[in-house]
């Protein structure tokens, strides 16, 4: 099952998220209030794009985030990426947010439940590589040059050997841990308590290494 992911904010860091998910096949949706941004968006991406302001309940639920599994608040303005990312998860208390932030001396703010996972926008390079290693799909979401961390995404597929696994008998390298995991029917639990199956997601943040240490850490499921 492809993931559905909402993107507030037309700028080059989510344009090139969006590249990204495109590649690998995921459904997204732009949400942004410029007409003009959206415009010279179609041209990329066609008709994936939501007028309106992403702080508008109706304007997300006319962009489908009660079906969605992601809501990254991408903005230039932090106010805004917090205000949206409360509204989304008031709307979808199941959704992951991924808040972008603008302004370092904002960061205090975004502590708290509704906010599932904060990125110093600055910092940030949504890579375009997706690469399969192995059995399962591995999509590089967002490198984080200033805590040097990526978080991943393996999707498992069905000649994994992830599959009927727990998420914590994973090994994962020093200083890395699971964030979430999204089952094949779009739900999201952090507890790990049920094995893995085929199309479940993992989302995992890895310290940000050298390419050959982050291929060891994917190729130790054939042992």
């Amino acid at each position: 099952m492809e993931l559905y992911i909402i993107i507030s904010g037309i700028n080059e860091i989510s344009k090139n998220l969006a590249i990204n998910l495109l590649e690998h096949g995921d459904e997204f949706i732009f949400v942004d209030n410029n007409k003009k941004k959206i415009k010279k968006n179609e041209e990329i991406f066609g008709f994936v794009n939501q007028h309106g302001n992403s702080y508008s309940k109706e304007t997300l639920i006319d962009a489908g985030v009660e079906r969605a599994n992601f809501f990254i608040a991408a903005n230039k303005d932090d106010k805004i990426n917090f205000v949206s990312s409360q509204i989304a998860k008031n709307i979808n208390s199941k959704i992951f947010n991924i808040v972008l932030i603008n302004d370092q001396s904002n960061i205090d703010i975004f502590k708290g439940d509704d906010f599932d996972f904060i990125i110093k926008s600055n910092q940030i390079t949504a890579d375009t590589i997706s690469s399969v290693i192995e059995n399962n799909t591995v999509l590089h979401l967002f490198t984080n040059t200033d805590s040097h961390t990526e978080i991943l995404m393996i999707i498992i597929s069905e000649n994994s050997n992830y599959i009927g696994k727990n998420p914590n008998e994973i090994s994962l390298p020093n200083n890395s841990k699971i964030i979430a995991i999204i089952n094949s029917s779009g739900n999201i639990n952090y507890d790990y308590s049920t094995d893995l199956r085929v199309l479940d997601k993992i989302l995992i943040q890895i310290p940000l290494k050298h390419e050959k240490t982050e291929l060891k850490f994917l190729n130790e499921k054939r042992n």
